[in-house]
């Protein structure tokens, strides 16, 4: 199966070199300086680029180089592109170089985040919507292995401080986020490997695992073609489902490790906008760190609808659970929170998980990569003061997943 991604290109003549710069469909810029030939380069010469770029991605091979502990910070391209143009081939791209390499000019300069027009490439492409492939792709990489050796990667490397006061998620933003449909219900989900999604507990343990849909890739559930959405998502079912074995239902007080995970009937074809999260150490320290909570749960606490279409973000402060317990009393409300719990949220409200969003990850930023910390369980309100919202601690239960994931290989 094959998947497509497009970019668009301009090229600034300034003086004796050339600027090229891409903008891929998720929006992140990069650009890169040319070395001073004594003469500039023709638009000609820069379509040998682009070209070999959208060649590579069209034979299986990611977009971005993948090079271990590195964010990827160039391009794969056909080889031959990249020496017509003067550049340096290097690994990193899952083949052989001579063929399919990370292509390096000058050191690449970040600039702001900028949205642009990318139908001249789609054109060329043929990419017609969302729908163009029905199967998972399979990559044709050798460094994939084990799911985690490029887990945790944003293809909007910068994630924005984006759900209740959040801002729209942009495509392969949060790749490893999983959108679940339990009839007329849902809830969000995490990928943690090529075949396992982690979701809370309260969402499917008393579903019938024919009634569990899973979307991956996924970021407008409606299909409402005004959100750019250059993949199709992929629709999985359920094999077996896993109960955390500690999981107690409560109805008025948050859950005790509400945690499940979901087993997917196929294996999920790794991708630029399907990647998995990274799991954390147990003994990561969590305290006054900022994390990112993601879902497509309600904008507005008032309202009578079940959800946003589009997937939403916002950044949200991790509380010591003391304090959590205090602002709780602030509000003259009776918690219980236990080690297995962690609150995250803001003194004065506005930005928060709300209904819809249960099961979603709780994210931060580890050595480089996005890590998941917290599945989204429960709160006494939506973006209200001193009610911040409830998470499953994921390291307290990082070992559980683990032995999951590796005794059904």
């Amino acid at each position: 199966m094959l998947l497509f991604t497009g970019f668009s290109m301009l090229v600034i003549m300034i003086g004796q070199s050339s600027t090229l710069e891409m903008w891929n469909f998720w929006k992140f810029p990069q650009v890169y300086q040319f070395e001073n030939r004594g003469e500039r380069e023709n638009v000609r010469d820069s379509w040998k680029y682009i070209y070999g770029r959208a060649v590579a991605i069209f034979l299986g091979y990611p977009p971005s180089c993948q090079q271990e502990g590195v964010l990827p910070e160039y391009f794969c391209t056909l080889s031959i592109s990249c020496w017509w143009l003067g550049g340096r081939t290097q690994s990193g791209c899952g083949a052989n170089s001579w063929i399919v390499t990370c292509c390096i000019f000058n050191d690449p300069i970040e600039k702001n985040f900028i949205e642009t027009n990318n139908q001249l490439l789609k054109e060329k492409l043929n990419v017609v919507g969302k729908n163009i492939v029905t199967q998972p792709l399979q990559r044709r990489m050798d460094t994939w292995g084990d799911a985690n050796e490029k887990c945790g990667i944003s293809n909007d490397r910068v994630l924005q401080k984006r759900i209740i006061g959040g801002k729209r998620a942009v495509f392969g933003q949060f790749p490893w986020q999983a959108y679940i449909k339990i009839l007329k219900h849902q809830c969000g989900g995490v990928l943690v490997s090529r075949r396992f999604v982690a979701t809370a507990a309260h969402c499917v343990f008393s579903a019938k695992i024919s009634d569990l849909i899973i979307y991956l890739g996924e970021l407008d559930t409606q299909d409402t073609g005004t959100i750019e959405e250059l993949a199709p998502a992929e629709l999985h079912r359920v094999k077996t489902r896993w109960i955390h074995p500690k999981f107690s239902y409560k109805t008025t007080q948050p859950d005790r490790y509400d945690l499940a995970l979901l087993e997917l009937l196929n294996e999920t074809g790794l991708s630029f906008h399907i990647t998995p999260i990274c799991l954390p150490d147990s003994t990561i320290s969590l305290n006054g760190r900022e994390g990112i909570v993601a879902g497509w749960g309600k904008t507005d606490p008032s309202s009578h609808q079940t959800g946003t279409n589009v997937l939403r973000s916002v950044s949200v402060p991790i509380l010591d659970i003391s304090e959590c317990q205090a602002w709780h009393k602030i509000r003259q409300i009776n918690v219980e929170l236990h080690p297995e719990m962690l609150c995250a949220g803001h003194k004065f409200g506005k930005q928060d998980a709300c209904m819809g969003d249960s099961g979603g990850p709780l994210i931060t930023l580890e050595n480089g990569r996005w890590t998941l910390v917290g599945i989204t369980s429960a709160g006494f309100g939506c973006g209200e003061p001193h009610q911040p919202g409830i998470y499953h601690k994921i390291p307290i239960s990082v070992d559980w997943i683990r032995s999951v994931i590796s005794k059904n290989l």
